[in-house]
């Protein structure tokens, strides 16, 4: 009796494969860790070595079939999910050229060497060739590790392997017409038809339906089903017209690119599901198709394994030099662009798959076992050789640091004053936005009472609050110090709980009175800006912050010059980097020119519009301009400051005047070097009854 009949291998059981594929998962990025061998080769080969070609511990059940398709798909989704779509529009011909170039020197010199230097039959060499101009971003999880999702080289590679991947599948359904000698204009009309339709109906539908559930729907859970639902109707519409899954998946991910910031907790979500559980198991079950022994006992078999993977590798390689000569770019993008666009998995797969079910005039299929198995150990070859070039220029990347106004907001802290329990999750939405990316700094979340005295029911209620506001924070992977405080001036304990933490700046809502927008300040935050010279900005939002399409910026004159220009410059900068949509100044040129000029340096990837304004006052003017769905900042100034303007006095009112259904932000910068004395009179605002 063999040793697998005694151990009663291949485990056939669902429960125990599932266990099986999951200590993998757990325990493969330890081990090939220490070999420093990348995580996704190490799963690939635990597939090798578990698989019916290798020990043959597990079956290839459907489970792999299901979950395979779905870490397929989750990698597409997340590639445009991620993608900085702002610099594929700054930067279209630059992101064409390099797919283009992707696709058509692997299709022409792989068709070439098929055909005259293996000889293979045309039909088959056309096969060859669009197996080798397409690709999968099987490395864009390493990528994504690294917070590397907007690099400019990686945004190329992802629209090279789109543009790529469609351009073989137009190649491969022509190609499948010859044979059922269907290869006419009408044919290819109809194919192109069918994309176009389908993309601009996808674009036109989905956004509306996105923005109508996340305004509606705020449960984590509900919208992390929702998006889900969405990729998998759009991935199922694509694979209906003939077209790949793939594409549909990576289509639905661009469109809800703007709708999801990457600092946001259903970000995280997605990005963790795929990462545990979506991506191992498909790499695990791409390994378990590779049969090393079959493709390597015959010298015919490794002649044409050898020349196959160099010329995938090399003409891959050599479409990103001339993209790197062409552009001038760092040497660093290059190699990010390789890595990347050199990996083949079940796009590959999918082709052959094609090749199998076209039969010659002999009756045997296009794609014989020889062929089978060199594309097989492409895969194995390209996956090793994309992670280990992908790593080690994310590596490089990461070590050449961040821009110096980053590495300055890296510790600051942000005190979230909590109130009502309807703001809450816009507020954390917003200081998560606004934070650096890189910082390591935690989020302070307080609520303050007043008089509560012994009512533990109140004192409750708060903890509540700060607890929710902590676990919003926490699925962002951000941690928050909880703080309840209580005193009989209001004021008095947040100025205390920001200097217990040391906290850079307040955020707090700006509330509204009886059901109505406030029309002043009110007592409490007059009282606060008198007491504090940080950072102070007062937000009501009146729909969730991922559905906001546009900010507008007004900028008071001599702006430029005070001290916390830079910082809230850095704040709204990250917002519309994360929110994926246009800031719009309103300024005079003087201070256009230091906006700009840091803009251009630190945040490239914003698109930024500037309109002439020399009258703050004037703000009312842009009730026709500002909509529903944009945010209106105002930057304003404590009285005595070289920014400040009388106007400003009347800022509330008329806000609610004319702008009460838009979201708005007022900003007081930072003012002086240390908190000042001033009284209340000395704000330039007047006091009301009306408290935050």
């Amino acid at each position: 009796m063999s040793l697998l009949a005694i151990l009663n291998l291949p485990i056939t059981n669902p429960t125990w494969i599932f266990f099986v594929v999951l200590i993998i998962i757990l325990l493969a990025p330890l081990v090939f860790e220490r070999l420093r061998i990348p995580q996704i080769v190490g799963m690939i080969l635990a597939g090798v070595l578990i698989g019916p070609y290798g020990l043959n511990i597990l079956t290839r059940d459907s489970s792999f079939e299901l979950f395979g398709q779905v870490g397929l798909y989750y990698i597409m989704f997340l590639a445009g999910l991620s993608m900085d779509t702002s610099a594929f529009k700054r930067e279209r011909f630059q992101v064409v050229t390099f797919g283009l170039l992707s696709f058509l020197l692997p299709f022409v010199i792989g068709g070439i060497v098929a055909r005259w230097g293996l000889g293979f039959s045309v039909p088959a060499s056309v096969l060859v060739a669009c197996v080798l101009s397409s690709h999968t971003l099987v490395s864009y999880s390493i990528v994504s590790r690294y917070g590397l999702s907007r690099y400019a080289g990686v945004s190329l590679s992802v629209v090279a392997t789109m543009l790529s991947l469609i351009l073989a599948l137009f190649v491969l359904a022509g190609l499948s017409g010859s044979f059922r000698g269907d290869v006419g204009w009408q044919f290819w009309m109809g194919m192109l038809l069918k994309c176009a339709l389908y993309v601009v109906g996808l674009f036109f539908i989905y956004p509306r339906i996105i923005r109508y559930f996340f305004r509606k729907f705020s449960d984590d859970v509900l919208q992390y089903i929702f998006v889900l639902a969405l990729m998998f109707l759009s991935a199922a519409t694509s694979q209906a017209l003939g077209l790949e899954g793939v594409l549909g998946a990576f289509l639905a991910g661009l469109i809800m690119n703007r709708y999801i910031p990457e600092t946001t907790p259903l970000m995280r979500h997605i990005d963790f599901m795929g990462n545990a559980l979506f991506i191992p198991y498909f790499l695990i079950g791409v390994g378990m198709l590779i049969n090393i022994q079959q493709v390597l006992s015959s010298a015919s078999g490794l002649q044409v394994v050898v020349v196959i993977c160099v010329v995938a590798i090399l003409t891959k390689w050599l479409a990103a030099v001339i993209a790197w000569r062409l552009f001038r770019l760092s040497a660093d993008m290059r190699k990010m662009m390789t890595g990347l666009t050199t990996a083949h998995a079940a796009g590959a797969l999918a082709m052959l798959m094609v090749g199998r079910r076209l039969l010659l005039p002999s009756g045997e299929p296009l794609v014989d076992d020889v062929l089978m198995g060199a594309v097989v150990m492409l895969i194995l070859t390209s996956c090793i050789f994309s992670a280990v070039v992908t790593t080690n220029a994310s590596k490089r990347v990461v070590l050449s640091g961040v821009s110096d106004e980053e590495k300055q907001g890296e510790e600051d802290k942000i005190l979230v004053a909590l109130s009502n329990p309807q703001t809450t999750a816009n507020l954390v939405h917003l200081a998560l936005m606004m934070r650096p990316h890189r910082s390591t700094a935690p989020l302070v979340g307080v609520k303050l009472l007043v008089d509560s005295g012994d009512n533990e029911r109140e004192r409750d209620a708060a903890r509540m609050m700060v607890k929710e506001a902590a676990q919003l924070a926490a699925s962002a992977g951000v941690n928050m110090k909880k703080v309840v405080r209580s005193g009989v001036n209001i004021i008095t304990a947040l100025t205390y709980t920001m200097k217990d933490f040391d906290a850079s700046e307040i955020l707090m809502g700006y509330h509204q009175k009886d059901g109505r927008p406030a029309t002043t300040l009110g007592t409490t935050i007059v009282d606060l800006l008198s007491r504090t010279s940080r950072q102070v900005i007062i937000v009501s939002c009146t729909r969730a912050v991922n559905t906001i399409r546009c900010i507008h910026v007004v900028v008071p004159q001599d702006a430029e010059l005070e001290v916390g220009f830079q910082r809230w410059l850095m704040h709204v900068s990250r917002l519309a980097r994360q929110m994926d949509c246009r800031i719009i100044f309103y300024c005079r040129e003087a201070a256009w020119e230091f906006i700009g000029s840091f803009c251009h340096r630190h945040y490239k990837t914003i698109r930024l519009s500037h309109y002439p304004f020399d009258d703050f006052g004037r703000f009312p003017e842009l009730s026709e301009t500002v909509h529903e769905d944009h945010l209106l900042v105002l930057v304003a100034a404590r009285q005595g400051s070289l920014s400040y303007q009388p106007s400003f006095q009347h800022i509330p009112e008329l806000l609610a005047t004319h702008f009460p259904h838009q979201s708005k932000m007022i900003l007081f910068p930072d003012q002086y070097g240390v908190e000042s004395k001033h009284s209340s009179f000395n704000t330039g605002f007047p006091s009301s009854s009306w408290e935050s």
